[in-house]
């Protein structure tokens, strides 16, 4: 796949697991993670799994805003290294919160009908 293409198909992904996110669709968004995936903190510490995917994927949190800003991607053979700003906001049964984020996604080149699947996700966070 080209750097051109992967980087469009990267974008197209991207595009629609913000839409899955808000839409709680769990079943769809399954088919963009890889069975691998994981999490790892602003230290680089490898977190595994992450509560707030788990809670929202049971329907215990919800998210209402998710949106990006300075997008970066650095294309490296078959993984792409997606970096934005993001700010979300989401309900659980503690209320309403916001948190401003420095996300880095690393996406790589798989044999499904997409392309691709989300491998790991960097959070260090700042609230805001």
């Amino acid at each position: 796949m080209s750097t051109t293409v992967l980087e469009n198909t990267i974008a197209t992904a991207e595009a629609q697991v913000l839409q899955l996110l808000l839409a709680q669709d769990v079943g769809a968004l399954q088919a963009w993670l890889s069975p691998s995936l994981f999490f790892s903190d602003g230290a680089g510490q490898w977190l595994g799994a992450h509560p707030c995917l788990t809670a929202w994927s049971t329907g215990q949190l919800r998210i209402t805003l998710l949106e990006q800003a300075a997008v970066e991607r650095l294309v490296c053979g078959q993984l792409t290294l997606v970096s934005s700003d993001v700010h979300l906001r989401y309900a659980d049964t503690a209320g309403e919160h916001a948190l401003r984020l420095r996300l880095l996604r690393v996406w790589a080149s798989a044999s499904n009908a997409a392309g691709v699947h989300l491998l790991s996700i960097g959070l260090p966070s700042r609230e805001g």
